[in-house]
């Protein structure tokens, strides 16, 4: 993203700061934006854009960690089976496993559901966050914002997306993904060649109409599968 867009992020963060504060004075009448506190991260997920929202929930995903194709320091949040990313502007230093309190606004960032925050506070140690080992064809909207394990085939080469990162085509019986590396993972790719077997495991994300596997380090990408060919793919 550029210095625009990353303006742009900070101008919505004020504007639900302004919206959580309360009315502001104005000579138009100005539209209520729907308030809800909830805890669940599953119930958050299906109110309208612009709601302003209190979530908690674990960090999958360190601060700043996707930062080169996301445009911001934001974080995966998860409780449960269901999770959300907080899109934030600023770096809070949230770290995987910490439990987090987010208030914010609900908002659309190409596609994915995000929680645009106007206040970030760490919690405490969160409780641990298992990723979910789903067929290829079940990354979609409904693993949106969760962790994820998949495995499947290289099907491609890499291609080169930088300065956002790398796209790596999985495939297998049961349908296909698109692993995406950000830059900040410090993950190599040279060594994924096409036919290889992978198993990768990331946050479930979706940049436009493509569905997505953002793993975090090195450690999340496998090559080989650590069960049944016939699972993953």
């Amino acid at each position: 993203m550029n210095h625009v867009r990353v303006l742009a992020l900070a101008a919505a963060g004020a504007l639900g700061a302004a919206i959580l504060a309360g009315p502001i004075a104005s000579a138009e009448p100005l539209r209520s934006t729907p308030s809800v506190v909830v805890n669940s991260i599953e119930v958050a997920r299906t109110l309208p854009i612009g709601t302003a929202v209190t979530v908690v929930g674990t960090a999958t995903t360190a601060s700043g960690i996707f930062e080169s194709s996301f445009y911001d320091k934001g974080f995966g949040l998860q409780s449960g089976n269901s999770g959300i990313y907080v899109s934030d502007p600023e770096n809070s230093g949230i770290a995987v496993g910490d439990q987090v309190q987010v208030v914010g606004i609900l908002a659309d960032q190409e596609g994915l559901l995000v929680v645009r925050p106007t206040a970030v506070v760490r919690i405490g140690a969160g409780a641990q966050i298992r990723p979910s080992r789903l067929p290829l064809n079940a990354i979609g909207e409904g693993s949106e914002g969760r962790l994820v394990t998949v495995s499947g085939i290289v099907s491609g080469p890499v291609v080169d997306d930088l300065p956002y990162g790398y796209k790596i085509p999985v495939s297998g019986a049961n349908g296909n993904t698109v692993i995406f590396v950000n830059t900040q993972t410090g993950i190599d790719v040279a060594s994924i060649a096409v036919g290889r077997s992978i198993t990768v495991t990331g946050f479930s994300g979706q940049y436009a109409d493509t569905y997505e596997v953002l793993p975090r380090s090195e450690a999340d990408v496998q090559q080989g599968f650590t069960v049944s060919l016939a699972f993953g793919s």
